[in-house]
């Protein structure tokens, strides 16, 4: 009998090698149906022998299992999505799966692109951050399918299902509330949202959650104790980041304290700030809604939100891991807690005011 090998034999061949049918080498293989140990030895050194490497599709056809999960992120660059997908993949890795990424670059049709060629390559579930709250007819179809598909970061409107992310709304009533109290009276917002800000000012929809959660917060927070406040957006690149923060530095009403709305946008404010000559927290303030490394090495070290990145991608493999073995959690949405850290980067005007008048 002529075998063939090192990765051109089929389960026939492993089959035959190992004495036994070609159903029971694809159950042994695959690891689904009933196969005694001593089968299983068997078959698993004779696909050892032969070099055979199985057809990941075949094996999903018969088991219903492809053991991947696909996974959609919208900046894969972003070091607080870079943190997330290593705890996805992690996580998903002790268990079993693999993991196949996409990046779609804040584009819907590029997500829903995505979801369809993981659908397509049968994944057994998936984990997307959305890049928009209303065009969600894709993620609608995939729960309407029965696919465990767990939300992450993001929330879009009227999808029922899992979602894990942190509370973005508190976090930024919390930076708000720590500025006020230390009698900061004019505060800016940066984003990189492409909404104007005098659509943001409205209330006008915006297509990402966080985003939404952060301007409600900053508004609120700003009337509520009566001081000003603004929003500029466009911060969509390092470039584009610097320019608006040195225009901004050149102004006489500057704000006297800047909230960057993600770390991305932080590192070019404050290098555009030291670039017009002028220091933080002297002649500005400097917060961010999403702490990294760079923030503990500057000068001075950055005062920020620090989202759990890492433990959130955990979490959404856990939880997708978990609705694929039916065995999940009842309840459906799995906040984490950030923690507000701090440092250098607030002047306190308060205490300054205090100082003078004494």
């Amino acid at each position: 009998m002529e075998l063939r090998r090192y990765g051109t034999a089929t389960l026939m061949d492993v089959a035959r090698l190992a004495g036994v049918s070609r159903s029971t080498a694809a159950r042994a293989l695959g690891k689904y149906g009933s196969v005694s140990p001593e089968l299983q030895s068997m078959v698993s050194a004779a696909a050892e022998a032969l070099g055979y490497r199985g057809n990941a599709l075949a094996r999903s056809v018969s088991s219903g299992r492809s053991h991947t999960i696909g996974v959609v992120v919208s900046d894969i660059e972003n070091p607080h999505f870079a943190r997330a997908v290593r705890g996805m993949t992690d996580t998903a890795k002790a268990a079993g799966f693999d993991v196949i990424l996409a990046n779609t670059d804040e584009n819907v049709e590029a997500e829903r692109a995505a979801v369809q060629v993981f659908l397509d390559k049968r994944v057994d579930g998936l984990i997307v951050a959305s890049t928009s709250r209303s065009d969600s007819g894709h993620l609608l179809d995939v729960v309407g399918m029965g696919r465990p598909l767990v939300l992450f970061d993001r929330r879009p409107d009227n999808v029922d299902t899992d979602w894990v992310g942190t509370d973005c709304y508190t976090d930024a009533k919390t930076v708000m509330e720590y500025l006020i109290g230390k009698g900061h009276e004019s505060i800016a917002f940066l984003s990189a949202t492409t909404k104007t800000p005098e659509e943001l000012e409205a209330g006008h929809p915006l297509p990402i959650s966080t985003i939404a959660d952060r301007v409600r917060a900053v508004r609120e927070s700003a009337l509520g104790a009566g001081v000003g406040y603004e929003f500029i957006s466009g911060a969509m690149s390092p470039q584009r980041t610097q320019e608006i923060v040195a225009a901004l530095m050149g102004r006489r009403d500057r704000p006297s304290a800047i909230i960057a709305s993600y770390s991305r946008i932080a590192l070019p404010a404050f290098q555009a700030i030291h670039a017009a000559g002028m220091s933080v927290p002297d002649d500005i303030s400097l917060l961010c809604l999403d702490d990294t490394e760079w923030m503990t090495v500057s000068h001075p070290e950055v005062t920020a939100i620090s989202n759990p990145a890492y433990e959130m991608g955990m979490k959404a493999a856990e939880v997708l891991l978990g609705r694929i073995d039916g065995s999940g959690p009842e309840t459906r949405d799995h906040l984490l807690p950030a923690t507000f850290i701090q440092r250098a980067s607030v002047a306190d005007l308060a205490g300054a005011r205090v100082g003078h008048s004494a």
